[in-house]
């Protein structure tokens, strides 16, 4: 009998279980970025997903943003994006600009632009991510502006209707 009960309270407790996003709608267009194009910043080359914008030079190993191409997509009008595994936003990005020399004519030609350090969203989950507008997006009970995690404000959810 007492298991029973314990079972019962435990089934009702994890079917109980709903978050504050479950309800919103999902606003964002989310598109796929096919090899050698881009989209909000994120750029396929040859099968693999680099976030930044480069004038001059070349994507390093260390800007692979490691996504799962397959399910890689990327929310239009924002910098957002999302795969299986993860969901993406570029935090800690780098400027940079300088000059490079050509190795065949000795040269020099102006390089730059800008890199994230950090990219993961930490604590969101793919499947639970809405983007609402303006740079908002919810998943689970987390609220968040522009890749940061914010206090949860119902009135944010409202004006984005």
């Amino acid at each position: 009998m007492k298991i029973l009960i314990v079972t019962t309270i435990m089934f009702l407790s994890l079917s109980a279980c709903s978050y504050r996003s479950d309800n919103i709608s999902d606003k964002g267009e989310w598109v796929s970025v096919p090899v050698d194009s881009f989209a909000e910043g994120y750029n396929n080359i040859r099968g693999q997903i680099y976030w930044g914008y480069i004038v001059g030079m070349d994507f390093t190993e260390d800007e692979n943003v490691n996504a799962d191409i397959e399910t890689f997509r990327v929310c239009k009008g924002s910098e957002y994006a999302k795969d299986k595994h993860h969901v993406y936003y570029p935090q800690d990005q780098v400027c940079f600009d300088g000059f490079k020399e050509d190795e065949e004519t000795g040269e020099y030609e102006g390089c730059g632009g800008a890199i994230a350090k950090k990219i993961i969203l930490k604590g969101a989950s793919p499947s639970q991510f809405k983007y609402i507008g303006n740079g908002y997006a919810v998943a689970g009970n987390r609220m968040y502006h522009k890749g940061e995690v914010i206090e949860w404000n119902d009135s944010i959810i409202q004006a984005n209707l």
